[in-house]
């Protein structure tokens, strides 16, 4: 495993979860994702910012760092960090956005609620 792999999973760790979130809601831009995202529930202070133009910045719960970006195309958006990649779903859960990002090989993914 990659450094960087092993940073974004620490950054995702603890926010695998059981999916109860409705069907996947088209993503028409990336835009939409911008703001602030955590761990659903809160389990950990991991956290991301999304900025408009997809680029995005993490802490995960260890302090490690992480840097990607997430791009959309015909309503379905995919992430890319170093030495990771995968894509990236949008529903709704209890009345929050929820944003799963699973890797590539769908070995891990992780589950963030929209904060602002």
């Amino acid at each position: 495993m990659t450094r960087a792999m092993g940073v974004l999973l620490l950054l995702l760790a603890g926010l695998v979860g059981p999916a109860f979130a409705q069907a996947d809601k088209p993503i028409a831009n990336v835009k939409l994702l911008a703001g602030v995202w955590r761990a659903v529930g809160g389990t950990t202070p991991a956290a991301i910012r999304i900025e408009p133009d997809g680029s995005y910045a993490g802490t995960s719960a260890t302090g490690a760092k992480t840097t990607g970006k997430i791009v959309v195309t015909a309503g379905k958006a995919s992430y890319r960090a170093t030495g990771s990649e995968g894509t990236v779903t949008l529903a709704r859960e209890g009345g929050k956005d929820v944003l799963t990002f699973t890797v590539r090989d769908r070995r891990a993914s992780a589950r963030l609620e929209r904060v602002k």
